[in-house]
C-alpha cells in the first residue's frame, strides 16, 4: 500500500474504498483487534449461549440496515445502489434502485417511513449527496441536499490535519501523492448512517464531512457536531513500514474521522463509531473509536478507542452497547461502568458492518466486503 493512504481523502467509505480496505487489511492479524483497547475502555473475552438464523445470504455490500417495530428489516446494498426488504417468512425483495446507479446507505426507519442517503461519486470519490425518504406507498421524497450544505458551511473548516507542529524542512519531505503536509477541513460529504426520530427529524452521521447533522422534516441542516481529529505519534518502525523520511519520527499526524454509525441512547446521549482515516491493523494498529455526541450542547467525547474498522453500534439492554468491527471479524460488546467502559469480544464472524437491538434480539449483516458478494442478514437470538 503506499503511503497516499494517510491522506484522508483517500479512505472515504466508496466501492473502490471498500475494495482498497479489504485488500489492505485482509492480513491484519484479529489480535489486532483483541488487545488493549488503548487508553480508553478495559478489554475482557466473553462468552454467551446465542442462536442464530440467516435472514438473507447474496447481499451486495450491506453495510447498512434498520428494523421496524414489526420485525421487517431494510437492508442497503451500498454499492449496488439497492434497498432490501426482508419480511419475516419471506423472500427478500428490492424496494428501491438508484436510477443513476448511486450509492444507497444510511439506512433507519421510524414507523412506516424508512430514511436512506445517496451518495453520487466519480473518480476523485463523492460529490453529491442526498437525504430520502421512502413511503408505505412506495414512493419516494428527497428531503434534503447535504452535499449542498457542506459546500456552503463545511463545519470542520477550521480544524487542521497532518502535521500541527513541523519544521518546514521535514515537511518538504512529505510524499507527493499524499496532499498537503498540513491542511484544514475541505467540503466533502458522504453521508454513512442516519437515525431517525419521530416527527421526521434525522440525525446523520456524515463520512466525509466528519460532522454529525441533524435534518428538519422540511429539509433544513444545522450541525449537531464536528468530531475531533485523531492523533498517531509516528514510530520509527511505521516510518519505515511507510517509507517516510526518519524526520518524521515522533512527529503526531492528525487523522479525518470518519464517522460510520449513529444511535441515540439515554438522556440525549449520541454514540458514534469512527474509523481512524488511514491505514489500519499491522501497520498503524487498531485505531477505530467510539465517540459520545451530547445533542443538546455538541460536546464531543471519546468513549472507546483500539478498534479495528468500527462501522456499526447499537444501544442494547441496560445501555450496553454493541459494535461491529469490520475489519477485527469480531463484534463486541461494550459495558458502561462508572469506572469506565468494559470491551468483551462477543461474537466472531467475518466482515461484520451493521448491527440493531430490538426485543426480539440482535439483527446483524456480515461478509459485507466479500467477493463474489455473499453478505449476509443476520437475526441472533441471546439465551
Amino acid at each position: 500500500m503506499t503511503f497516499s493512504a494517510l491522506s484522508h481523502r483517500g479512505v472515504r467509505v466508496t466501492a473502490a474504498l471498500a475494495s482498497a480496505l479489504a485488500l489492505t487489511l485482509a492480513g491484519a492479524a484479529s489480535a489486532d483487534a483483541h488487545g488493549s483497547h488503548g487508553k480508553h475502555g478495559t478489554k475482557h473475552r466473553h462468552h454467551h449461549g446465542q442462536t442464530q438464523r440467516v435472514l438473507a445470504t447474496g447481499l451486495v455490500s450491506p453495510l447498512r440496515a434498520a428494523v421496524a417495530e414489526n420485525g421487517t428489516v431494510y437492508v442497503s446494498q451500498n454499492f449496488a445502489g439497492k434497498l432490501t426488504k426482508v419480511r419475516p417468512g419471506k423472500a427478500p425483495t428490492v424496494v428501491y434502485t438508484d436510477p443513476d446507479g448511486n450509492e444507497v446507505g444510511g439506512v433507519s426507519v421510524n414507523g412506516r417511513v424508512v430514511t436512506f442517503t445517496v451518495t453520487k461519486s466519480n473518480d476523485e470519490g463523492p460529490v453529491d449527496s442526498w437525504l430520502k425518504k421512502l413511503y408505505p406507498d412506495g414512493s419516494v421524497r428527497t428531503v434534503a441536499d447535504i452535499r449542498a450544505y457542506e459546500n456552503a458551511h463545511n463545519p470542520d473548516s477550521s480544524t487542521t490535519y497532518g502535521f500541527r507542529s513541523i519544521d518546514p524542512t521535514c515537511a518538504a519531505k512529505w510524499p507527493a501523492d499524499s496532499g498537503p503536509a498540513t491542511y484544514t477541513g475541505l467540503p466533502d460529504s458522504h453521508p454513512y448512517a442516519t437515525y431517525a426520530l419521530r416527527g421526521g427529524w434525522t440525525y446523520v452521521a456524515d463520512a466525509g464531512a466528519n460532522a454529525v447533522f441533524l435534518v428538519s422534516p422540511r429539509g433544513r441542516i444545522q450541525t449537531v457536531a464536528t468530531l475531533p481529529g485523531i492523533p498517531y505519534t509516528l514510530t520509527a518502525d511505521a516510518a519505515t513500514g511507510l517509507g517516510l523520511d526518519p524526520c518524521f519520527v515522533g512527529h503526531t499526524y492528525w487523522f479525518e474521522p470518519v464517522p460510520t454509525d449513529i444511535e441515540l441512547g439515554r438522556g440525549g446521549r449520541l454514540y458514534v463509531t469512527s474509523l481512524p482515516g488511514g491505514p489500519e491493523g499491522d501497520q498503524l494498529d487498531a485505531r477505530g473509536s467510539v465517540f459520545t455526541v451530547s445533542a443538546r450542547s455538541g460536546r464531543v467525547r471519546q468513549l472507546v478507542d483500539g478498534l479495528l474498522g468500527p462501522t456499526g453500534i447499537a444501544v442494547g439492554k441496560g445501555g450496553s452497547l454493541y459494535v461491529t468491527q469490520l475489519f477485527g471479524d469480531e463484534i463486541s460488546k461494550i459495558t458502561l461502568r462508572r469506572s469506565g467502559p468494559v470491551v468483551r469480544d462477543f461474537l466472531a464472524t467475518s466482515q461484520p458492518a451493521e448491527i440493531e437491538s430490538t426485543r426480539r434480539g440482535l439483527y446483524f449483516t456480515d461478509h459485507a466486503l466479500a467477493d463474489p458478494p455473499a453478505g449476509r442478514l443476520v437475526f441472533l437470538r441471546q439465551r
